[in-house]
């Protein structure tokens, strides 16, 4: 968004009072301030900069159509005796102090906001049980980490896993957990929710298993038609013996392998995001298939098939993901009491 300059002067015509009044026309001392300005210089100032922010702010644009509309009505109405002149040199809107506490309130009211975000970001929402891993793997939201680039690095052009953004320390901007009777995986999902870890843990509380996937395409069913391509009990493809991505390749699944369809699994996810918590239903199935890359190199690409349900929405995911050596994590590792 465009700066907005201070109007010359220290008067109360100045750009801060200008776009207060604007946001608040319903009022009729707002409308009687533009009117009593309408041709003083310092308001033509401040119109010209709001006409080109109007350019590519909708907003902006229907306010400004609201204050002419509002103008145009009050034409051949006196203006304050102080602001008849085109070109005052010190303006005095009509019942001025009246104005200026809105504008008083409208700032307490900003800056109260900001001191309670502030708060909820040092101290977030209490994480769910489960959530924080365990004493021996710390999960929480917001911490860092080391990632080694080496699996990405290896996996370039074997497999469509698209690697972490950045280098060096990595960011957790959601913590997953997903249950399914006595299974228990662990996301730690990285900025824009695009990709994530997906862990889980053994009897000593480290991880034993590590996942990296990220996202390949999202589809989001119109009717109950498309939702049977996905989801049907004889012919749906999340649980078919195998998936086909978009280029061609064919996966085979890796859970309960076979021949004929099984039921996907259905897991219940917890998302500890910094300032609250929300749960959502998912219908998953996981398939892989050879990269074709010799050891080092990951050996297996895997194909993870999700239809979510989360409140008044629902979608279907596509990740592609690799094997991570769990040795190559470093995770924070503190009581849960800490």
């Amino acid at each position: 968004m465009a700066r907005r300059p201070a109007l010359p002067g220290s008067g109360p015509l100045t750009a801060v009072a200008l776009w207060a009044a604007l946001n608040s026309l319903s009022s009729p001392s707002s409308v009687d301030y533009f009117h009593n300005y309408q041709y003083d210089p310092g308001y033509m100032q401040w119109r010209r900069e709001a006409d080109r922010e109007a350019g590519h702010s909708p907003t902006v644009a229907a306010k400004l159509d609201q204050l002419d509309a509002r103008l145009a009505q009050m034409e051949g109405q006196p203006r304050n005796p102080s602001t008849a002149s085109t070109a005052p040199t010190s303006p005095a809107p009509r019942g001025g102090s009246g104005f200026i506490w809105p504008v008083l309130f409208i700032g307490v009211v900003i800056l109260l906001l900001l001191w309670l975000w502030r708060r909820r970001m040092a101290h977030p929402a209490a994480a769910a049980p489960g959530l924080t891993g365990s004493a021996a793997t710390r999960l929480r939201v917001g911490m860092t980490m080391p990632v080694d680039p080496s699996p990405f690095l290896l996996a370039a052009g074997l497999t469509k896993v698209q690697p972490p953004e950045g280098s060096g320390m990595i960011s957790v901007e959601v913590v997953g957990l997903l249950r399914e009777g006595s299974v228990v995986l662990h996301r730690l999902y990285l900025p824009g929710g695009k990709a994530f870890f997906q862990l889980h843990l053994g009897a000593d509380g480290q991880p034993d298993e590590c996942r990296y996937f990220s996202r390949l395409d999202e589809v989001t069913p119109t009717d109950n038609q498309e939702w049977g391509l996905w989801l049907d009990p004889a012919e749906g493809m999340i649980g078919w013996p195998s998936f086909q991505t978009k280029d061609g390749k064919m996966y085979g699944r890796v859970w309960a392998p076979g021949n004929s369809r099984v039921p996907p699994r259905k897991m219940e996810e917890t998302l500890q995001y910094v300032d609250r918590t929300e749960q959502r239903q998912l219908q998953i199935m996981l398939y892989g298939g050879p990269t074709g890359g010799t050891p080092p190199a990951p050996e297996t690409e895997y194909i993870l098939v999700s239809a979510i349900e989360a409140t008044d929405q629902a979608w279907v995911e596509i990740d592609a993901g690799i094997d991570i050596n769990p040795a190559g994590l470093t995770l924070p590792s503190v009581p849960l009491a800490a």
